[in-house]
């Protein structure tokens, strides 16, 4: 750069930006005679030393320079001692996307770290769901309940054959009260209470169901569809209670005594073995 390279260059700068120099006096107070002088370079009009290079640090912040390529442009113009040095040793102007080349890289490191991990997670769920799915079909099901059979309701059970009038459909008379025999159901439910111990033998529709013995404070149900058939050695030993209706005594204490309930042709037999 020659003698006449600086002062030419901060004139143009000043000029390009429409300022006089009693404009930037007025700003910086630096007197326009110090203005004038390093536009046209007379340095011997300037007071020298530091003072010079504060008046040119000053003037390029007003202007919008940069500061440090002036204060270069100034030292190879008045040719300082380092001026070389001082001029290789100011960084080269980056331009403000270079400026944010670094912030842009480590964006995008953030970003390639959160979709990797985003990945990571995503496979370690979908292996997880696969181990679920395959537990869960390696537990055997519970079966299913059976299906609960329709209620279906009876017919109506016609009354037993009333045995004065001969009509089949016509209702017997009503029990009298301790009867032996009550009312007969379509099934015969027999309950037995023993207040001494005592032996038994209890028969169903033909066949023997028990045979042994009933302790005293004991209870035993029997049911038959037809015929039931009780015998024992001490006939108030026990009471009876058919389909629910307490029944009198088949025989006299400390006696044999054997009954026989049927749904059709009821009979009884007390007081002695058959």
């Amino acid at each position: 750069m020659t003698k006449a390279g600086f002062g030419e260059h901060l004139k143009r700068e000043r000029e390009m930006r429409g300022v006089s120099l009693e404009e930037i006096a007025g700003a910086t107070r630096i007197s326009t005679r110090f203005l004038d002088a390093l536009e046209n370079e007379a340095w011997d009009r300037l007071p020298g030393g530091v003072f010079n290079r504060g008046f040119v640090r000053t003037v390029a912040r007003f202007l919008g320079l940069e500061e440090e390529n002036l204060l270069a442009e100034y030292a190879l113009a008045t040719r300082l001692p380092g001026a070389t040095a001082v001029s290789s040793a100011i960084p080269p102007q980056q331009s403000p996307a270079l400026r944010r080349a670094p912030w842009i890289a480590l964006g995008m490191a953030a970003v390639l770290a959160l979709v990797g991990a985003g990945w990571s997670g995503w496979r370690w769920f979908a292996a997880r769901r696969a181990e679920l799915t395959a537990a869960a079909s390696a537990v055997p099901s519970a079966p299913a309940p059976p299906p609960v059979p329709p209620m279906v309701s009876a017919p109506p059970v016609p009354p037993a054959a009333s045995l004065q009038t001969g009509s089949p459909w016509e209702e017997s008379p009503p029990q009298p009260p301790n009867s032996p025999l009550p009312n007969l159901a379509r099934e015969l439910q027999l309950k037995i209470d023993a207040d001494r111990e005592t032996s038994l033998t209890v028969t169903s529709d033909g066949q023997q169901i028990f045979a042994g013995t009933i302790l005293a404070g004991e209870s035993r149900n029997f049911s038959a569809e037809n015929t039931l058939t009780v015998e024992t050695p001490d006939s108030g030993a026990i009471r009876l209670q058919l389909n629910g209706q307490t029944l009198s005594p088949i025989g006299p204490q400390g006696q044999p005594g054997k009954i026989t309930f049927g749904r059709h042709n009821p009979s009884t037999n007390t007081g002695g073995r058959n």
